[in-house]
């Protein structure tokens, strides 16, 4: 691991820690409780590559990491889906036959067409895990927005952060698949790192601002 890869992971997992500590101080826990899983997984995940490389920067680590982070993303989008609008069974009907039909054929694409994740068959299962949980995302995001449903800020900064860095990560890996691991991987790793960091940042003061209280009307801080 380089310097710059050191400042860089440092920089993320402080970020990251601001987050969680957030989450608490703010009780924003119970708004999503995967994405609390999501970061401590990514907290985590950074934590043991950054400080024991010689054991954790490894292909296979990765992999597994990786797939870790991506069931999460998709537990993500669920529960937020479920939060937006399981609350809504008259005017939101269609809505929600809707995001449920894309739910299930994301998962079942998944679950039916993905090979089994290794570092042979990187360009094979990544692009379509990453590429379901973004459409979940976004598919949520939209019907949001269009049906003017109440959400929490925190709730609304998960889904406007998540989707544009997943992007960012297709692209890192589609520019590996394209110029090789040797060719490709410092401009994948600056996008890619950058891009995380943004995120992360972005995570961190929208979970801290006091003024992201959840409207009167709205259902989605009801518990689980």
């Amino acid at each position: 691991m380089t310097e710059l890869q050191a400042v860089f992971s440092h920089a993320a997992k402080l970020a990251m820690v601001a987050v969680l500590a957030g989450l608490v101080v703010r009780r924003r826990l119970q708004l999503c409780w995967s994405f609390a899983a999501y970061a401590f997984a990514i907290l985590a995940g950074n934590s043991l590559v950054s400080l024991w490389p010689d054991r954790f920067y490894t292909p296979s680590f990765w992999v597994l990491k990786q797939g870790v982070y991506d069931v999460l993303k998709v537990a993500i989008a669920l529960e937020l889906a479920w939060r937006a609008f399981g609350a809504f069974p008259g005017a939101m009907r269609t809505a929600r036959l809707a995001l449920l039909a894309l739910l299930v054929v994301s998962t079942a694409a998944l679950a039916v067409f993905t090979p089994v994740s290794s570092y042979e068959t990187l360009w094979e299962w990544q692009p379509g895990t990453t590429t379901a949980a973004l459409w979940l995302l976004t598919g949520t995001a939209l019907l949001v927005v269009w049906y003017q449903i109440p959400v929490h800020e925190w709730q609304r900064a998960i889904m406007l952060g998540l989707p544009p860095y997943m992007l960012v990560f297709m692209t890192t890996q589609d520019v590996l698949r394209r110029h090789g691991w040797d060719a490709g991987y410092t401009v994948a790793w600056i996008l890619d790192s950058a891009a995380y960091l943004a995120l992360v940042t972005f995570w961190a003061w929208a979970v801290w601002r006091r003024d992201a209280v959840a409207p009167a009307t709205s259902l989605a801080a009801r518990p689980a």
